[in-house]
């Protein structure tokens, strides 16, 4: 990568000297996790070598290396990640105009802001010279992230001490970023009157809410009517939690809603702009009209240019981790963090309806009680293991409703007074044995399980005694708050950086989503939802957890901890379709929708952003059939080339012969050229069951999963005695007798073409289509089966059917149907899938899947 001298404060030798240090020390010895990217075009804006960091990006990776002390891997796999990102948006030194939009797929709590952040200096360094972040919808978030930004991207010197913190500490003698916004003020519509240095890189962080982003689209108005400059800035728009209000919920004859119409205007009063969307639960970003627009904001979010899916970083606790059973504990029916809720507490939250119900709220329930004790078992031993100046929290997350929230805490620190009195000047035996007993008994057997299988990283056991005399100390330094709209309390981590702060934080929506709660080590939590994206979100326990996983607990109800296990399994699967595409450089974004799977009664998202969903059956052990046909012409001209075609493409074409009929047979056919069979092939417009594009994505989704990667292939050929029955001499409508009719199918010479339906009385027909009824034998079925074995044990099979084109059915159509063109008919038989789930079980794959029907619509227009 080349090294330029401009706005380095070192020397070029000691940058050089640095890097060339970290290389042999750490590099050589680092195996990057590969990052899984779909591209809609491989030409890429950039120039091999245009990609150079200056300044921004070392600077900021020297920070994390120097400052906060991050693994060398961990900045290596920012820097990999970032790099993918970039080569899949504009490049700001080409004066043409460009028009980017993407998603780059996270995990919850795993990083993504350190992503977006080394993005962002890597962007001033290759020319970008407005950023703006979209960070959430409330007041926390937003300034979370502009304090975050401010610290690593701009660097901050105290104004009176002229102390440098953040990156300014490695470096301040480049160009200063000029910011928009600070910690406590969002966009102003005073910014339109401020000179802003559009040669030096600008910074604005903004809420996703309805009055501000008014205020920027009418700040950036008034900027471009002052200057044409303000137009031709290459801009960068980062969304962070892309898939929360910023997808248009609108029904297809509505205005889109206000913040996604919002986004999109703020985009088009750019000419050069990218748009990055991040997310970790990416569900309804993919499921958008990939095809809408609106004459007003034009172009709606869909990633239409990439999708990038950041590597799972080492030492991340997600789903898997928590819920599945790669860390359950031996004859033990449960992962070994998750602790099932008390009776007596799930009595209490489903009685409480709404905020009038705040007078139940009048005790802590027992496995609440259990949990706080958790909590300060888990601080006291982080404290003994040389943690003490780390932050430690807890969440209890048991209601949307302020009003409970509050009570929550009034109760929680009445209980937390009278536990601690009673610890240090009561010293009841009941109580202490509690305790101990917790300790011995969860704490110690975890921790020798989770010692036993991560040797590297394990701890010795400590002693009640010791552990009994920290927890002494502790308890006076624990705070409790109430973090919602309605309190006063705030979760500012960052003035206690020096000594730690130990938190209780009962809360709700503004813990559901973006907030970081540092150290969480417990969790409460009892928040039912019906949706896969909110209910991960809602996990603010995933994140890292190094030197204290083993001391984690989830305090949930059983069904909420089935349905996180069943999220594990939906996001193991929807990343490995991401990386079976990424290998795959002929699919991009508009070719190829990732299909989620489904639940019983769990949503993939909210309805209303599911309006371009549809359901993709399982179809393993089953026999799809066409028996609808269409009365247009192109539809039997379009079925015949394409069948030809991928006759022509076959090698090893059999001839044989079973009973009465003759067969001719292939084997081992790549799904390739099947793919590109159905492709173009089209079934009735009318059919419900059997239709083209979803057989297309039901192969997709399997050989995605290393299956169904060779197919079998039958062509029909019927035989002179089929026509000697009575009822098939029966004269057609035309008068005309049915005789026999050779086919040219590409390479193969068929004798006979198929008779099905030939009595009129029989057939279903309507204004639009032919109903044929079963056009398949179940003797056609075991055609290429040796000694008729089950398909489970073969390749999946199509069959082709050249069908009779002078019975009544197609007769009456008047075509000119001829040896060279007569209708086509498939069926397929596919074996059943079996897979192994998260406990290691070999299960059949029959659950459904959901993916965006409106993908595969595009294709089919741009062919």
């Amino acid at each position: 990568m080349k090294i330029k001298k401009k706005h380095l404060d070192l020397t070029a030798e000691k940058l050089e000297e640095w890097l060339l240090e970290i290389y042999d020390t750490h590099v050589q010895e680092i195996i990057i996790k590969p990052t899984s990217v779909i591209r809609a075009s491989k030409d890429s804006a950039w120039e091999d070598g245009e990609l150079e960091f200056s300044y921004y990006w070392y600077r900021y990776s020297k920070y994390l290396e120097e400052i906060k002390h991050w693994p060398i891997d961990t900045i290596r796999s920012i820097d990999t990640t970032t790099n993918e990102i970039l080569k899949s948006i504009g490049n700001p030194n080409k004066q043409t105009e460009f028009d980017y939009r993407g998603l780059v797929l996270g995990y919850v709590q795993s990083g993504k802001t350190a992503n977006f952040t080394g993005l962002i200096n890597k962007a001033y360094d290759v020319g970008y010279k407005l950023v703006i972040v979209l960070a959430g919808m409330h007041n926390d978030l937003r300034s979370q992230t502009q304090l975050r930004l401010e610290k690593e991207v701009v660097g901050v010197i105290d104004k009176v001490t002229k102390v440098a913190t953040g990156v300014a500490s490695i470096s301040n003698k480049g160009e200063l970023v000029q910011t928009w916004t600070d910690v406590e003020n969002d966009i102003s519509i005073k910014a339109k009157d401020q000179r802003h240095n559009l040669n030096v890189p600008n910074l604005m962080v903004v809420k996703k809410n309805k009055d501000v982003l008014e205020t920027l689209n009418t700040v950036i108005e008034a900027c471009c009517n002052l200057s044409a400059d303000y137009r031709n800035v290459p801009v960068l728009v980062i969304d962070d939690e892309a898939d929360q209000a910023s997808v248009d919920t609108a029904d297809a004859n509505e205005k889109p809603k206000t913040i996604n119409s919002l986004i999109r205007r703020l985009l088009n009063q750019f000419n050069r702009k990218s748009y990055v969307g991040y997310t970790a639960t990416p569900f309804a970003n993919l499921l958008i009209d990939s095809r809408t627009t609106d004459e007003e904001v034009q172009e709606d979010l869909y990633p239409k240019d990439f999708i990038v899916a950041l590597p799972k970083p080492d030492g991340y606790c997600g789903p898997e981790e928590y819920f599945n059973v790669t860390g359950y504990e031996e004859d033990d029916d449960k992962p070994q963090y998750i602790r099932h809720l008390n009776q007596d507490d799930l009595d209490l939250f489903n009685n409480i309806k709404n905020k009038e119900h705040t007078e139940l709220i009048n005790y802590v329930p027992y496995s609440m009680k259990q949990a706080i004790q958790s909590f300060i078992i888990a601080t006291a031993v982080r404290n003994l293991r040389k943690q003490e100046k780390e932050h430690n929290s807890m969440l209890i997350h048991a209601s949307h409703l302020t009003d409970i929230q509050l009570e929550l805490k009034k109760v929680v620190e009445a209980y937390f007074e009278e536990f601690s009195n009673t610890i240090l000047y009561a010293s009841t035996d009941e109580t202490i044995n509690q305790l101990q007993n917790l300790y011995i008994k969860d704490f110690v057997q975890v921790q020798k399980t989770f010692n036993d299988k991560n040797t590297e990283h394990s701890y010795p056991v400590l002693e009640w005694v010791e552990v009994y005399k920290e927890i002494r100390k502790v308890l006076g330094k624990i705070d409790i708050l109430a973090i919602n709209g309605d309190s006063k309390d705030i979760l500012d981590y960052d003035s206690r950086k020096e000594n730690g702060w130990n938190v209780i934080a009962i809360g709700g929506n503004k813990l559901s989503r973006g907030l970081t709660l540092d150290g969480l080590t417990v969790s409460y939590y009892y928040r039912g939802t019906s949706m896969y994206d909110s209910l991960l979100q809602m996990g603010r326990w995933f994140g890292f957890r190094n030197g204290y996983m083993d001391l984690c607990r989830i305090y949930t109800s059983q069904q909420i901890a089935s349905n996180f296990e069943h999220l594990a399994e939906v996001m193991v699967e929807v990343r490995k379709e991401f990386d079976w595409l990424a290998k795959h450089e002929n699919l991009t974004p508009y070719d190829y929708a990732v299909s989620v799977l489904g639940h019983d009664y769990m949503d993939i998202t909210s309805p209303a952003k599911m309006k371009t969903a549809e359901f993709l059956h399982y179809l393993g052990g089953k026999k799809p059939q066409t028996r609808l046909f269409s009365k247009d012409l192109d539809f039997y001209k379009t079925n015949m080339d394409s069948t030809i075609k991928l006759i022509e493409s076959l090698k090893n074409i059999t001839p044989c012969t079973v009973g009465d009929t003759k067969y001719y047979v292939t084997q081992n056919v790549s799904v390739q050229n099947i793919l590109q069979f159905l492709k173009t092939y089209k079934t009735d417009p009318n059919a419900t069951k059997v239709v083209s594009n979803k057989i297309f994505d039901y192969i997709q989704k399997q050989i995605s999963r290393g299956e169904y990667l060779n197919f079998n292939i039958v062509v029909v050929d019927a035989t002179k005695k089929s026509l000697n029955g009575s009822e098939v001499r029966k004269a057609n409508a035309s008068g005309k007798n049915i005789k026999e009719f050779s086919v040219n199918l590409g390479d193969i010479q068929i004798e006979n073409a198929v008779l099905r339906r030939i009595n009129p009385e029989e057939n279903h027909t309507n204004d639009y289509s032919i109903d044929l009824g079963a056009i398949t034998s179940g003797k056609h079925f075991l055609i290429d089966l040796e000694n008729e074995q089950i398909r489970d044990n073969a390749n999946p099979l199509l069959i082709i059917y050249p069908l009779h084109p002078q019975i009544p059915a197609f007769d009456e159509l008047e075509y000119d149907f001829n040896e060279n063109f007569v209708p086509i008919g498939i069926a397929f038989d596919f074996p059943r899938v079996y897979k192994e789930n998260l406990k290691g079980e070999i299960v059949e794959a029959r659950q459904k899947y959901v993916k965006n029907k409106t993908v595969f619509d595009e294709k089919e227009n741009k062919e």
